[in-house]
């Protein structure tokens, strides 16, 4: 493959799956237009309404459900007809034999953070931008290792934006909220506690939206907002923001601003720790180890700003890194 005419990017996303791999591939997609290369999807359901409204042409969308399950000869058959230049696959569900099979027509780009198998051995590049990639034993000589924040897949309205001063922190608790958390922020939050803005995702369940908006409305010193588009402007003018140790994390990282993180799944355990162990935030650990007192006491005394430790144009060093590695 000679030249970089097409990349296709498989993922997926939903309430159970969460929407991190579907966001961290829209930031990589930008990258490689910014490069002039021409990017298709292949995703289920979810994804696509993500990556639709991150910028994606319903042209190059191609929905198929289970992409790396059931659906996966239908992800075959079309990179077979198409021959791209490149795959990107971000999805645990991705086996090795998935990869195996997908190697055959073209190069492909894993995009990691967690490394439960020697993944470097079943494809061309791994992509980690995480603080802690370094940390996870990946062996060189097989795939190519793009690793570390250099490589942060931040979306393009992160790329220039600049921080301000704001009194408002910002809750976070990822796409989906599949543990309820948002719900538990609610009833935590007292008249005593900072002014502070829970954001829903996109995946939240609409019940579950519709009743934090009411109850919210009670509380003098707490809103909510569902999926508003202007998110990274929000979070330039936040006071600090509270988040699960995932890509939004790198956001408020690239923005300089005073981190809290927690967790609620096992691949986001180890950022957390290296977050706090590098002085980058306060990580309170997985959700359900840590009570309302104990956050109430960690906004109450913020962390400082963070230092300088992001690529806020990491996406388009990692397809710029990408198409060196495989061209």
């Amino acid at each position: 493959m000679n030249t970089f005419s097409e990349v296709v990017i498989i993922t997926h996303a939903g309430r159970s799956i969460g929407g991190g791999h579907a966001s961290r591939c829209s930031a990589l997609a930008e990258g490689f237009s910014s490069l002039g290369v021409a990017v298709r999807w292949l995703v289920n359901a979810s994804a696509g309404e993500i990556v639709l409204r991150r910028g994606a042409t319903e042209a190059s969308v191609t929905v198929m459900e289970s992409p790396f399950g059931d659906g996966a000869d239908a992800v075959f058959a079309a990179i077979s007809r198409s021959r791209p230049a490149l795959c990107v696959v971000d999805g645990y569900d991705a086996t090795p034999s998935f990869l195996r099979e997908l190697r055959r027509f073209a190069p492909v780009v894993l995009v990691d953070d967690c490394r439960v198998r020697p993944v470097e051995y079943e494809c061309d590049v791994v992509l980690n931008y995480n603080v802690n990639a370094d940390l996870l034993g990946y062996e060189k000589g097989h795939a190519g290792l793009l690793l570390g924040p250099e490589y942060a897949l931040l979306r393009s309205e992160f790329w220039t934006l600049a921080p301000e001063k704001g009194d408002v922190v910002l809750i976070i608790p990822g796409a989906s909220d599949l543990l309820h958390t948002g719900e538990r922020f609610v009833e935590w939050w007292g008249n005593g506690w900072p002014r502070a803005e829970l954001v829903l995702g996109p995946l939240a369940e609409p019940s579950m939206a519709e009743r934090l908006s009411e109850a919210v409305g009670a509380l003098p010193n707490l809103s909510a907002v569902r999926n508003p588009l202007d998110l990274p402007a929000r979070m330039a003018r936040s006071r600090a923001v509270l988040c699960t140790s995932s890509v939004t994390s790198y956001e408020a990282l690239a923005l300089r601003k005073p981190l809290v993180v927690f967790q609620t799944a096992k691949n986001q355990a180890g950022i957390g720790l290296e977050i706090e162990r590098r002085g980058l935030g306060v990580n309170l650990g997985a959700w359900g180890t840590w009570d309302g007192e104990q956050l109430r006491r960690s906004l109450e005394n913020l962390p400082r700003e963070p230092a300088a430790c992001v690529n806020p144009r990491g996406a388009c060093a990692a397809a710029d890194a990408v198409v060196r590695a495989v061209r």
